[in-house]
């Protein structure tokens, strides 16, 4: 009968109204970490206990809040694939976030220290996507052929929280506190054995305004690049994302971090004026390379 129906909906409505409302809470907290981080100010945790997908679908609508002020969506970068000490706020697996187009800065960019608030700099790596076939790629070898280029990538995020508020849900819906991120030119690459083997044993350093290098590594027995891009590209496609030709994929730290800001957990402040990344071993020439300069 009617009287049914209309009582039948009433009770679906007194069952939606909680979540209802927890949803319109947890977009205005969005809100408001969003417009924090965009104006430097000290993001509230995000205390909230769901799932991993759940939060990742809330990170969807935090980046959608700040795309109007850090434009369209140009790529992702990932975390926690290397061998060094886990981060308690990362999940065990690892963890993805949104390049906006306005987080991007050209090679050679300078900063001053006041562009962020916990902002450290980090060697990071990418990949430039190159066709629609990386969705569906199965081999090694298929995944390399959707990528056209490497990407000499740095950044600074501000993971910038309320002291002891910092959750690993909270991470994923912060957009990991991505800040700022500096590309160099890209160097071509084909799908090949040899450029499997060199992207799996390139070296690297950075090095200060005097040439000094500050610290150097290897990418042999620090992570498989390739294989990065493959949970990168699945985790995406979980999430019902594809990837797009022309995307950047940063596939993350390899191992060079140095803090930016005075009285840091992280150690002493980094005094140089210069900040820059060379690659070895991935062409013939000169090194690949991105810089990023800090005005003092």
């Amino acid at each position: 009968s009617a009287l049914t129906k209309s009582f039948t909906s009433m009770l679906m409505l007194l069952y939606l109204l909680p979540a209802l409302a927890d949803e319109a809470l947890i977009r205005a907290e969005l809100e408001q970490m969003a417009d924090d981080f965009v104006n430097f100010r000290m993001m509230k945790g995000f205390q909230h206990e769901m799932s991993l997908g759940e939060a990742y679908r809330w990170q969807d609508e935090m980046v959608a809040i700040m795309q109007p002020t850090m434009g369209d969506v140009v790529g992702y970068k990932t975390g926690g694939h290397d061998p060094g000490p886990g981060f308690p706020t990362f999940p065990p697996d690892g963890i993805r976030a949104y390049i906006l187009s306005g987080m991007l800065r050209e090679d050679g960019t300078a900063i001053r220290v006041e562009d962020s608030v916990r902002g450290f700099l980090e060697a990071d790596f990418a990949f430039r996507v190159g066709d629609a076939s990386i969705n569906t790629a199965e081999t090694d070898m298929e995944i390399l052929a959707g990528l056209d280029a490497i990407v000499p990538f740095a950044e600074i995020p501000d993971p910038y929280y309320e002291p002891d508020t910092r959750t690993v849900n909270g991470t994923v819906v912060a957009n990991m506190g991505t800040r700022m991120s500096f590309t160099g030119e890209p160097v071509p690459i084909e799908a090949t054995g040899d450029w499997l083997r060199r992207i799996n044993t390139f070296r690297f350093a950075v090095l200060d305004e005097n040439d000094t290098v500050i610290q150097a590594g290897t990418m042999d027995g620090w992570y498989e690049p390739i294989k990065v891009v493959r949970w990168l590209r699945d985790q995406l496609s979980r999430s019902g994302k594809e990837l797009i030709p022309g995307q950047l994929l940063s596939l993350g730290n390899i191992g060079i971090i140095r803090q930016i800001h005075e009285g840091s957990p992280r150690g002493p402040a980094y005094t140089s004026n210069q900040f820059r990344l060379e690659y070895y071993g991935l062409t013939d020439e000169s090194p690949a390379t991105v810089t990023i300069n800090i005005e003092r």
